[in-house]
């Protein structure tokens, strides 16, 4: 099973609302996307970009698609750089390499940090327990089909 970057990019555009859903719920108008209030209350924009402090402004007037994907691009290196980080080993499948990859570009590696057992699992290449772990947190109480899916999407392969 291999996972392929392009592959991950289009996961993360489904998870965090494609063009055509921002469309429908009016995060993407008139050509651009918006800033909005994710489920945690933060600002968004795009693909799941979180707006910090001092890019308030450069949002302002909205972005474009290509911006958009540019950002996204960006906070995938961000988060395998946060996946590399965490040491899971050559021998951790790559689909649940990718797996680690959507939940630091989602909770940022210091949040993905706190699933110690997860990780150990993945470390161990014991995947049932890693499920398991992933099952049994609140991230999965926030957001089960999220989890769900991914755990399918590695899965499946």
């Amino acid at each position: 099973m291999s996972v392929n970057k392009v592959e991950v990019l289009q996961m993360l555009k489904r998870l965090e609302g494609t063009k055509q859903y921002q469309e429908k719920i009016g995060y993407f108008k008139n050509g651009k996307f918006w800033t909005y209030k994710d489920s945690l209350g933060y600002e968004t924009i795009g693909y799941g970009h979180l707006v910090l402090p001092g890019e308030k402004e450069h949002f302002k007037n909205g972005i474009t698609e290509a911006q958009a994907n540019q950002l996204l691009e960006i906070d995938y290196q961000k988060a395998i750089d946060g996946t590399n980080s965490l040491n899971l080993g050559l021998s951790v499948d790559s689909r649940w390499y990718s797996l680690v990859t959507v939940l630091v570009f989602q909770l940022g590696l210091k949040g993905f940090s706190n699933f110690k057992r997860c990780i150990y699992a993945l470390k161990t290449q014991n995947y049932a327990t890693a499920i398991l772990e992933l099952k049994d947190s609140k991230l999965y109480h926030q957001t089960p089909n999220r989890i769900d899916q991914l755990i399918k999407w590695v899965i499946r392969g």
